[in-house]
């Protein structure tokens, strides 16, 4: 895409589809890093807890309900935080090419405050409709999200589903996701009409920029292998949450990593 056609989508759409910018050997490599992360510190080695640090800043939910067909480690996790701290995931953060284009909104002076690396094993069930910035409690809005797609993301494996230009709105209610085998933190947009939502089609190494207000979900993974994604997130240099309460619950999942300086 050229930079007036995402300046175009962005205002019109809040969101666009870069494809192939990271090449299948990339994907594959942050993808082994984070699996050899969790075998290396697994979940059974933590029975008690609903997620838990692994060194110093990888933050592992487990999911709920884990997959019906898991294995290893890593087929009993739902989400890692932070994995943009270090190594390969990290060297995604700070790629030029994606940077750039988060410059292009934001500004030029950015940080990638946040990466949630995300397994969708088959059987477990999707995030319902909600919007970053309900989470991103910070002074200066909005933020950038950065979807790397690591293996293809389609129908059955659960792919994003966007609602294209929600983003032009409020941040709606989010209420708490009543079923039982949801994730900690799981909440849900209940009272939005979402007839006009759009599935995202992805092959491995697409990367999809989307604003934090931009209302999206993800459906159940009723495929036989895994769907995975890098997600990160971006907010202009000098962000501050707007109270010691959102500091707090914000802490946990944020690494604050500049990405890019003017001066």
């Amino acid at each position: 895409m050229t930079k007036q056609e995402r300046k175009a989508a962005w205002r019109s759409q809040g969101f666009f589809i870069e494809r192939g910018m990271l090449s299948s050997a990339q994907t594959s490599a942050i993808e082994a890093e984070v699996v050899g992360r969790i075998r290396a510190d697994p979940p059974e080695g933590h029975p008690d807890e609903r997620l838990y640090f692994s060194g110093p800043d990888y933050l592992i939910y487990p999911e709920t309900a884990p997959s019906p067909a898991a294995l290893n480690p890593e087929d009993r996790v739902s989400k890692v935080f932070n994995c943009h701290a270090e190594g390969l995931a990290r060297r995604a953060a700070e790629r030029a090419d994606v940077v750039d284009r988060v410059a292009e909104i934001l500004g030029p002076d950015v940080d990638c405050f946040q990466s949630q690396f995300i397994f969708k094993n088959p059987g477990v069930v999707g995030q319902p409709w909600h919007q970053d910035s309900y989470y991103f409690r910070f002074d200066r809005q909005p933020q950038v999200g950065v979807w790397v797609a690591l293996t293809e993301a389609t129908l059955e494996n659960g792919c994003l589903w966007v609602l294209p230009g929600s983003h032009r709105g409020t941040i709606h209610e989010h209420v708490p996701d009543r079923r039982p085998q949801a994730n900690r933190g799981y909440l849900e947009i209940v009272d939005q009409d979402v007839s006009a939502r759009l599935p995202v089609l992805m092959a491995p190494g697409d990367v999809l920029f989307f604003h934090s207000f931009l209302m999206h979900m993800s459906t159940d993974n009723v495929a036989d292998h895994r769907r995975s994604a890098m997600v990160y997130h971006y907010g202009q240099a000098g962000s501050q949450p707007l109270s010691p309460e959102a500091e707090a619950m914000l802490r946990p999942v944020n690494r604050w990593l500049p990405v890019r300086r003017t001066a």
